[in-house]
């Protein structure tokens, strides 16, 4: 329920289709089977491409990086996948995918950082002896030491409001001040839903313009075939949200005796995204080869990373477990995140 003058729409989630659509087969039945089929192909090809990294660990700073990237992949696919077995939960579940998806995009602003420089010292040195043009500045231009500052913050704040809102959407849906079904004033899911996507276009943004500025330093690394395999899982689940916020405000997804309200607002979508987590995991695993990390190339990688320092053997221990457990460890978020107050 909203506010006394207010009521949100109620919708059974659990009720069955009266017809089947092939057979004796029902649409959910359907969805599951399809849905799942691709989550488990997207999941095979991303976990290989992790053990590929974890057990050619030459360079951890790099490589766990790139592991916790690629692993969005498999996290958002189930989770979509949790949302077509259990819809009455997906209003739970689907504010933490903006959470690993956040993690994910903090991660890559470090890699790009590592790309720099993997020393924090030799980075700053680096950003103090440039300048970037700014519009907003007087002067035209500001300094590379405060540009990257400011970069920084702007990624960094996202992990924190989409855990924020996360947790906001849980607690207001479970008092009934959310309202799934509906985005009105009187609802907290219109003010959720304004913070954390003004939070993701500001840190997202922020990525682009750091890339953009530094394409010449990172041009070897083809950081815009990395930004673009990330930002697919984004930009097709945005723009697949807003089409079907479109179609669910003018009453156009109405149940049949074959789809479900379920199915068309909660099965459709997420069978969308499952589907197109095949592709992009193999985009991923292409954008993020682990090639410039093996050992017998071993000239490239030196001359791909710039570093003179990477080490000649691998590191990841047995079966690339010490990879896995970095991989897991969120460190180096909350690191990112607490420096913040330092950097003013």
């Amino acid at each position: 329920m909203g506010s006394k003058n207010h009521t949100c729409p109620s919708h059974d989630l659990s009720e069955n289709a009266t017809e089947a659509i092939f057979g004796s087969i029902t649409f959910f039945q359907f969805d599951k089977i399809l849905s799942g089929s691709c989550v488990a192909v997207a999941c095979i090809v991303i976990f290989i491409h992790l053990f590929s990294h974890a057990n050619r660990l030459c360079s951890p700073s790099e490589q766990v990086k790139i592991m916790r990237i690629s692993l969005l992949v498999p996290f958002y696919s189930l989770f979509c996948f949790l949302s077509i077995c259990f819809p009455e939960a997906d209003v739970y579940l689907d504010p933490w995918l903006e959470v690993f998806q956040a993690n994910s995009l903090c991660a890559f602003f470090l890699l790009m950082c590592d790309f720099i420089s993997p020393n924090s010292e030799k980075r700053s040195d680096f950003f103090a002896k440039m300048t970037v043009l700014d519009k907003k500045s007087q002067a035209g231009k500001v300094g590379g030491l405060s540009w990257f500052r400011s970069r920084w913050i702007a990624v960094f704040q996202y992990p924190i409001i989409a855990l924020l809102s996360a947790i906001a959407t849980d607690i207001s849906e479970a008092v009934g001040t959310y309202c799934q079904y509906k985005i009105e004033p009187y609802y907290t899911r219109l003010w959720i839903t304004i913070i954390s996507q003004t939070s993701l276009t500001i840190a997202v943004m922020s990525v682009l313009v750091f890339v953009k500025t530094l394409k010449s330093e990172l041009a070897v690394h083809k950081p815009m075939l990395k930004l673009v395999a990330f930002k697919l899982i984004v930009f097709l689940s945005f723009v697949q949200s807003i089409i079907f916020l479109i179609l669910q405000n003018t009453s156009s997804l109405n149940p049949t005796s074959k789809l479900t309200y379920a199915d068309l607002h909660i099965g459709i979508p997420a069978l969308l995204s499952c589907i197109e987590m095949v592709p992009i995991s193999a985009f991923m695993a292409w954008a993020y080869s682990v090639q410039p990390y093996l050992l017998a190339r071993g000239a490239d990688i030196e001359g791909s990373s710039g570093h003179a320092d990477i080490p000649r053997s691998y590191q990841g221990g047995f079966l690339g477990i010490r990879a896995f457990l970095a991989m897991l460890n969120p460190r180096e978020t909350i690191e990112g995140i607490y420096s913040m107050r330092h950097l003013y």
